[in-house]
């Protein structure tokens, strides 16, 4: 998985539920205002029509009772107006005022004929009641002209008794009887109003007794836009809730997808710093993380198959996951380790409790020897980084490998030593550029005459802000990390370039040494890529010696024997150093044609029976004489060593006594006195 696409997954894991209620709430509350707009709109257009129609049909009646008011006699009007009452729906009764007096004629307007409602009437010729006869005793009675709004006029029917809307909608009779539409679309609403009309007689005043009933198209329209809007929102509802419940399950898979380890099918690391991170900061109990390493797991992989060993690091997780008591933990975080978040009460009863971890993970193979290591690192407080404990629990795994298993426990030291290499590799590449790696030369002197005749370049970094830097502070972080190959090139440029200067100057020239790690031996063109740096300056190859280690001889035997002669045959000479020091020795004289060898310091140090390592120095001396091979003796430090080694024929000698390494200045000094 990319680091994109794992970056991309992360985020969609923690990414919360809520946005997606929100926009579920918010989508619902959009959809419900749009629709119940629209029905509303529905809504107005039916109760508008309704009050036009009435309104129309009120006034049709004034008009024929104001054409007809002299011609008719008082039982022609009479049966006018029944004949009006029979003809309009919506009019139930007529009521001629013909004294001005509309009190009298209907009592229960008489506490709403006010002084300011008379004057309204005056002015605008119209006036409507709420009929309270006809409607419930807690419904408030209202007074309404004709300029009312439209949206007063619909609150004043709907809000009345919308009851009655609702029982009268049936779906199955709905959609069979014709009959049952006409029927429920006269009782609908129910809504009574009585209405006052001025006319142009004098002091002649109609009275109507109207309800407000919906026909049947007005009906099937209106049960339509309520139908309308309860599909829109039970659909919408439906989709929306489909939509969070896809949600959630999305993001349960991808919570999965992102905590699962693809290997074991237990927790990753990701999981672990979750739910480690969030147990830790409850602070109930003293925690430690452990990080367990199955030791050799390639090794494993190697003889039994990739799959067998995910199997293996798969039935450790499982083990592991047993073996685990109440709010802890356990993950695999790489390659063959295990981060565990382990309780304890003191660290004598975790270790005991981690070996015999180790001891149960063991007895299941019972067949394979398997070595676990660990590294511990206390949980000090409640809100530290568990990214960095886990760090710490592997700084503390050792390094090297043991037969037995070794539990580590997290020490201050372990980080300043990695806080070191991180400064280390943080400056390397500037202090290469800016030149900062010098070369300290160290003569090497002749036994019989006791003369400067050769020389061995050593790096030294000075540093601008820390000074002096010891080699043992960085070249075993170069090998590691492989910055080993550009100082090598780098060294071998610098030395070929005071050779060339030299040269340049007149001054006899000495082989000077430049070592070569064992990490360069494993590219092919080795000898052609030296043989590029040494020419570019022009410098004879019999005055530039390579040295290698022994432990150069444990990678590939066929590569380096190929380079070696390749190096031969383009005149410079090869040498092993530090000879002695390790276990094949012999068996790299034999295999090796090497043109000098350096006997290791050790043989001169600390000797307790000086006599045996004199006879082992001398037989060895002999041996490579024999082979052709030049002797130098590197860490000599007293005159007895010195004759010693003169005696057996001990071609040049290097250390302290004669001279310490030198910077280029020094050396040149002593090289080239000046007569």
């Amino acid at each position: 998985m990319s680091k994109k696409k794992d970056r991309r997954i992360k985020r969609l894991q923690w990414f919360p539920i809520w946005p997606t209620v929100l926009q579920m709430i918010f989508t619902e509350f959009a959809i419900f205002v749009f629709t119940s707009f629209i029905c509303m709109l529905a809504a107005l257009g039916i109760i508008n029509t309704l009050i036009i129609n009435n309104a129309q049909e009120c006034r049709t009646v004034v008009k024929a009772v104001e054409e007809n008011w002299k011609k008719d006699t008082p039982e022609q009007l009479e049966e006018r107006l029944s004949y009006y009452t029979e003809t309009y729906r919506d009019i139930n009764k007529i009521y001629l005022d013909d004294h001005n007096n509309v009190v009298n004629l209907l009592p229960q307007l008489k506490q709403n004929l006010d002084e300011e409602t008379l004057e309204l009437f005056d002015t605008v010729g119209v006036i409507h009641f709420i009929d309270k006869d006809y409607n419930d005793d807690d419904i408030e009675f209202h007074v309404s002209t004709d300029n009312d709004r439209p949206s007063d006029l619909i609150r004043n029917i709907i809000f009345y008794n919308p009851k009655n809307l609702f029982k009268l909608i049936h779906v199955e009779r709905f959609l069979q009887d014709r009959e049952y539409i006409s029927w429920a679309a006269k009782e609908s609403f129910g809504l009574h109003v009585i209405s006052v009309y001025r006319t142009d007689i004098p002091k002649i005043n109609l009275c109507f007794k109207t309800v407000y009933r919906l026909n049947e198209f007005q009906f099937t329209l209106l049960v339509t836009v309520l139908f309308f809007f309860i599909v829109v929102l039970f659909v919408s509802t439906i989709y929306e809730v489909t939509k969070l419940i896809d949600a959630v399950h999305e993001r349960s898979r991808i919570n999965k997808l992102v905590t699962t380890d693809t290997i074991t099918g237990g927790y990753n690391k990701e999981y672990f710093l979750q739910k480690a991170k969030k147990e830790i900061s409850r602070g109930h109990r003293s925690y430690a993380v452990v990080q367990l390493r199955l030791e050799k797991y390639r090794n494993y992989c190697t003889a039994y198959g990739l799959k067998q060993g995910e199997n293996l690091l798969e039935e450790i997780n499982s083990t592991l996951v047993q073996m685990l008591m109440k709010k802890e933990f356990v993950a695999h975080v790489e390659k063959s380790d295990f981060a565990l978040l382990l309780n304890y009460q003191n660290d004598e009863a975790l270790e005991i409790r981690i070996r015999n971890m180790m001891n149960i993970l063991r007895e299941h193979r019972g067949g394979q020897h398997l070595t676990f290591s660990a590294g511990v690192c206390h949980v000090v407080a409640r809100d530290e980084d568990i990214g960095v404990i886990i760090t710490c629990a592997g700084l503390a795994i050792p390094k090297t490998v043991k037969l037995q298993d070794e539990i580590v426990w997290f020490n201050d030291s372990m980080k300043e030593e990695q806080v070191w290499e991180r400064r280390i590799e943080d400056d390397m590449e500037k202090a290469l550029e800016n030149h900062e790696f010098q070369v300290f030369l160290q003569p090497k002197y002749s036994t019989k005459k006791e003369e400067l005749s050769a020389a061995e370049a050593l790096v030294r970094w000075i540093h601008p802000v820390l000074g002096f830097v010891s080699p043992g502070k960085f070249i075993p972080i170069f090998e590691r990390n492989g910055f080993i190959l550009q100082l090598d090139d780098y060294m071998l440029d610098a030395v070929a370039h005071l050779q060339a200067a030299w040269m340049s100057q007149g001054k006899k020239l000495v082989p000077i040494s430049v070592n070569v790690s064992r990490a360069h031996f494993a590219e092919e063109n080795l000898a052609e890529h030296i043989c590029s740096i040494v020419d570019k300056f022009k410098v004879p190859h019999e005055y530039i010696e390579l040295e290698l280690t022994e432990s150069a001889f444990f990678d590939d035997k066929a590569m380096l024997l190929t380079t070696v002669r390749k190096l031969k045959g383009f005149g410079f000479k090869v040498s092993m150093d530090d000879f002695g020091a390790g276990y094949s020795s012999l068996n790299s004289l034999k295999e090796l044609p090497l043109d000098i060898i350096k006997l290791d310091a050790e043989f001169f140090r600390s000797v307790d029976d000086i006599e045996r390592s004199n006879l082992i120095v001398g037989q060895t001396i002999s041996l490579a004489k024999k082979l052709g091979m030049e002797i130098v003796a590197e860490g000599i430090e007293t005159r007895e060593q010195v004759d010693f080694l003169a005696k057996q024929d001990c071609d040049l000698i290097q250390g302290f006594y004669f001279s310490k390494p030198l910077p280029v200045a020094e050396f040149e000094e002593r090289a080239y006195p000046k007569e």
